[in-house]
């Protein structure tokens, strides 16, 4: 995780979790347009779940903002598009999360529990693919 990175993150933390109760999975940032040199925009795609003590929901929501970045500072912008709306995921199986913020770019950041989840689901998915072992149909007879 690069410096700006770093910023970015501590910006989500404390807007979004003054309280300490969200618990982010998954974080994705990508320059999307540049006004001008010094201020280009950045879309951040976010997966956060609810989280009480050290347990988390099972469910996640995502959404994108977007936020001008610099060598000194990091700050919201655009929230007209973003802010005041629905997320853009809500209520997904936090499995889900990981392959959900990578479609924007690679994540900078991933949880332990979301690395996990989507490890869960791999292997579940894995184990499903393969066929069946053929079954022996005498002793039904």
């Amino acid at each position: 995780m690069n410096k700006q990175q770093k910023q970015l993150l501590t910006l989500l933390e404390s807007t979004f979790n003054p309280q300490d109760d969200i618990h982010f999975l998954a974080i994705a940032e990508t320059q999307i347009q540049v006004y001008d040199k010094e201020r280009p925009v950045h879309q951040v795609r976010v997966a956060l779940t609810f989280k009480e003590g050290d347990t988390v929901n099972p469910y996640y929501d995502g959404t994108d903002l977007f936020v001008t970045m610099d060598e000194n500072s990091i700050q919201f912008t655009l929230e007209k598009d973003w802010a005041d709306g629905p997320p853009a995921v809500e209520g997904s199986p936090i499995e889900l999360a990981l392959g959900w913020v990578s479609e924007l770019t690679p994540p900078f950041f991933v949880s332990p529990h979301a690395k996990e989840a989507a490890e869960r689901k791999a292997i579940t998915s894995a184990n499903r693919s393969q066929p069946a072992p053929p079954t022996d149909p005498n002793p039904w007879f």
